[in-house]
């Protein structure tokens, strides 16, 4: 698990470990990536890290859950947040660590992004009620975590280069696209 204060010198020291462990992921990969290898980089000591987190694992985590966090917020502050939105927002968050988020999605090796993905979109959709109909509660996760898969993996096929040159425009269009004509279910949390 990760550690979280409002201290200054905490969040620095974080934000530099951080970025420490994104720019080691992309240079030699996740397996193999030690702390020693983090904390060399963001001229930190092992101490410093183990004051923030218990494992690499929990850098992961929290680059995942801060994204998540900065979706729910954004989310929260637009009354009229929409697919177009959601796909904006996702596009400024992945083009700001475009090489971590292209490594991963090309690594057979390392956390599992693409389902920690996934499961943030999924956990921020909810199904539209009036839309709907009478489906259960169960009905209804599923529908919200079969959006989620067609928006994340057209995001990481796309990173993976499984669309050969096509360009992230087309992508994101024909998903949309996608998701008004044969899911109108979805909202926002």
């Amino acid at each position: 698990m990760y550690k979280t204060s409002n201290d200054r010198r905490f969040r620095r020291n974080k934000a530099l470990l951080q970025r420490a462990f994104l720019d080691a992921v992309v240079e030699h990969g996740y397996q193999g990536l030690t702390v020693s290898e983090i904390t060399r980089r963001a001229d930190l000591d092992r101490m410093t890290f183990y004051g923030h987190y218990e494992t690499i694992d929990d850098v992961f985590q929290e680059f995942v859950d801060d994204m998540e966090r900065e979706i729910s917020q954004a989310i929260a502050q637009e009354p009229n947040f929409d697919v177009d939105s959601l796909f904006s927002l996702l596009n400024t968050l992945m083009y700001r660590e475009i090489a971590f988020f292209r490594h991963v999605a090309q690594s057979p090796t390392g956390p599992d992004f693409k389902t920690a993905f996934k499961n943030t979109i999924a956990r921020l959709l909810r199904v539209d009620h009036s839309a709907a109909g009478e489906l259960s509660p169960r009905q209804q996760a599923i529908v919200c975590d079969q959006i989620a898969v067609c928006i994340a993996y057209s995001y990481l096929d796309w990173l993976a280069g499984d669309y050969g040159d096509a360009p992230l425009e087309e992508v994101v269009e024909l998903t949309k696209s996608l998701l008004r004509d044969h899911l109108p279910l979805v909202a926002y949390r």
